[in-house]
């Protein structure tokens, strides 16, 4: 699943494109087809993201809400190209014309109509986003000791009522990094532990949300040195040689979760 990184840097692909202009032509699913009439000739005004989620804003105060998922996916180009006037495919979720270009979300579980103040209180249940260059450590804090003291950290970091925009890729890396195991119950971190993890995902999540390429965490792009444990399983750690381990973790939702039992001993 994208995380809040790829959130970024497609918002960064779209206002280019979509900023300022206006909506000559809209298809896509139930949703959006329910207000094809309200978005044909409304002007975009505005592309925000919070986490994992990006939201188109038009000047008559409608907003757009994807949520890629799995599956979605964007797809930019430019008018009088192949396929122009357009054609809805099956996967297509939203389809946008503008006087210069034709936008697709494709395959994406969650496109959604509606008044700005309404889709904004359905994700005010969000956390904190941890690209926020003035991140609220106070309300990380306060919503992950809402949890059970129970809970492993890998769930608690992935959840995005707590924190939204860390992923299954940054779970891993950033607990590697900052010596944690994956399993470790809330219980035995203070704040300045938790802290220190949320500190690291931004750390290394922005550089990757201002650039285009392959993601990494060591600095290294080439494909199978971008990560230090992330889909490493059965290989040797980078600092200790050790072999890497992976395993479920979460109740409601488990995910696949590496580490390393050197570096990060429970």
């Amino acid at each position: 699943m994208p995380e809040g990184d790829s959130i970024r840097t497609d918002a960064a692909r779209l206002r280019p494109v979509l900023s300022g202009a206006t909506i000559e032509f809209v298809d896509g699913n139930g949703a959006v087809r329910k207000h094809q009439r309200a978005l044909t000739g409304a002007r975009i005004s505005e592309i925000r993201t919070q986490g994992k989620h990006l939201m188109i804003d038009t000047g008559d105060d409608i907003t757009i809400h994807v949520h890629l998922g799995m599956t979605g996916s964007w797809h930019i180009r430019t008018r009088g190209t192949a396929q122009d006037p357009p054609r809805r495919g099956g996967a297509d979720r939203l389809l946008l014309v503008t006087g210069s270009h034709v936008v697709v979300c494709e395959a994406a579980p969650t496109v959604e109509v509606g008044r700005r103040a309404s889709v904004d209180r359905s994700i005010r249940r969000l956390g904190p986003d941890i690209l926020d260059i003035e991140f609220d450590h106070q309300d990380f804090l306060t919503r992950v000791r809402l949890l059970d003291a129970a809970t492993a950290v890998a769930e608690a970091i992935t959840d995005q009522r707590v924190v939204s925009g860390i992923g299954n890729v940054y779970k891993s890396e950033v607990l590697f990094l900052e010596g944690v195991h994956p399993l470790t119950p809330l219980s035995r971190l203070d704040d300045g532990d938790l802290r220190g993890l949320v500190d690291r995902a931004a750390a290394i999540m922005y550089p990757n949300a201002t650039r285009s390429g392959r993601r990494t965490t060591t600095g290294r792009r080439d494909r199978g040195g971008e990560f230090w444990v992330y889909d490493r399983a059965g290989k040797p750690c980078r600092r200790c040689r050790n072999g890497i381990e992976s395993a479920m973790a979460g109740t409601g939702h488990p995910r696949v979760t590496y580490w390393c039992p050197q570096c990060q001993s429970r």
